[in-house]
């Protein structure tokens, strides 16, 4: 508690750097903005530097704490670089959000050996080895917050997600993992489990579908990409101080309507 008896802002993160990857857009947007709201300095980056310096200009034109640095994250090269970045400019990393994805619509007899490697290169691959510089870094602050972008279909997968769905899973075991390696570290690992959430991706579906989805959930609407981004202060925040290991749906209570 301070000296004047008010107690802090649990959700501050004023002086945190954070990286979001996959944030020029969908998802990955509204995390960082609800982050940077709360006054984390964060790193916009996605595969195309001129859209993640699009949403980095538009941040710091509303009084956000910004920058862009792109990274495929199915490069190793790319991963390496954005560490070695991270290190010289800000001497570390406080929050890491895994959220770039290659999602292919596929059944499983059509997932050729060609996607397949592809799709593990970036949703499995990425994330680790993303989360292996971020560790690292984090080191270098005395601890942080990793967060790894899964999807509902991790625990109902999807016909034509087979892939998507599987690798999806794959993510609950590897946060798991790095929690339990390096939490005396003061390093946590969790997973966010989104349901539909509005995007360009949502956009897709078309009205029929997207009636379908709202009566899958209990509260009969979709996300917003901001709900994630709220999910995600929450583990990064000193409100999620004590969790670690995780696997948070933010789905609309449909993983409840689809017991």
């Amino acid at each position: 508690m301070s000296e004047t008896g008010k107690q802090p802002n649990p959700f501050d993160l004023t002086g945190k750097v954070a990286l979001i990857t996959g944030s020029s857009k969908g998802i990955g947007e509204g995390v960082a903005r609800v982050l940077a709201q709360a006054g984390a300095h964060v790193i916009i980056s996605s595969r195309k530097a001129d859209e993640c310096e699009r949403v980095a200009d538009e941040f710091r034109e509303a009084g956000l704490s910004a920058e862009a640095r792109a990274c495929h994250i199915g490069r190793m090269e790319d991963i390496e670089a954005m560490g070695s970045y991270l290190a010289e400019r800000h001497g570390g990393l406080d929050i890491l959000v895994n959220n770039a994805v290659l999602s292919p619509w596929r059944s499983i007899e059509e997932t050729d050996l060609s996607i397949f490697t592809k799709a593990v290169e970036v949703d499995l691959r990425g994330y680790w080895y993303m989360s292996v510089e971020g560790v690292k870094l984090m080191r270098k602050r005395g601890g942080g917050s990793i967060v790894n972008m899964a999807s509902i279909a991790a625990w109902h997968p999807d016909r034509m997600l087979g892939l998507y769905s599987t690798l999806k899973t794959a993510l609950i075991g590897m946060s798991r993992a790095f929690a339990l390696e390096h939490g005396h570290e003061g390093i946590r690992a969790n997973t966010i489990l989104p349901g539909v959430i509005r995007t360009r991706l949502a956009d897709a579906y078309d009205d029929e579908a997207k009636e379908r989805i709202r009566e899958r959930t209990t509260v009969k609407r979709l996300g917003e990409p901001e709900e994630i981004g709220y999910a995600v202060l929450y583990l990064s925040a000193a409100t999620g101080a004590y969790v670690s290991g995780v696997s948070l749906p933010v789905d609309g209570g449909m993983s409840v309507a689809l017991l």
